[in-house]
């Protein structure tokens, strides 16, 4: 973050040269570009670089293998999200491709096509759920939609009264 925008804009570009390498142009202004082939076409138009500590997880190398597939081994359960296994980060752009990902598995299955592999669940994953314990979630009061961060149109009179001790403000008047 102490880097200037367009350190961090060059070294996007050479990241993103590295991924896509018959995409990304050759381009004078990010010199993490320049051993980009000369078939490239995509270049940066316009930029703005916002600097949030901690807004994404680390990018550690091999860390995919530990993302579920779209395709589950429950019948017709498909999953999608910025978590499931695709090449992008956790990001609006991971879950725009898990999205797309968990349509095609849907899609094939309604033509009737064989179904997508599943991807093996590492052996020390297996392992160690064995052991889990589970806690009870911080701060969550109650177990009905809204304490997940769902809405609800109605509520009962039991749930209104653990939303108005979870979250009193919604119920103050002015």
């Amino acid at each position: 973050i102490a880097k200037s925008d367009e350190e961090i804009i060059d070294a996007t570009m050479g990241e993103l040269a590295r991924l896509f390498p018959t995409e990304i142009a050759n381009d004078k202004k990010w010199p993490a570009t320049s051993k980009q082939g000369p078939n490239g076409q995509a270049k940066l138009e316009k930029f703005a670089v916002v600097k949030v500590p901690r807004s994404v997880y680390a990018a550690i190398p091999g860390r995919n293998k530990y993302r579920p597939s779209q395709t589950t081994p429950i019948p017709h359960f498909t999953m999608a999200g910025d978590w499931t296994s695709q090449k992008f980060l956790g990001s609006m752009e991971g879950a725009v491709l898990g999205g797309k990902l968990a349509a095609e598995v849907v899609a094939n299955r309604a033509l009737g096509n064989s179904e997508m592999p599943i991807k093996d669940i590492q052996q020390h994953i297996i392992d160690s759920a064995s052991e889990f314990v589970s806690k009870e979630p911080i701060g969550v009061v109650g177990d009905g939609a809204i304490a997940f961060g769902a809405g609800a149109s109605s509520v009962s009179k039991k749930e209104e009264e653990l939303l108005k001790k979870s979250d009193p403000a919604q119920f103050a008047t002015a």
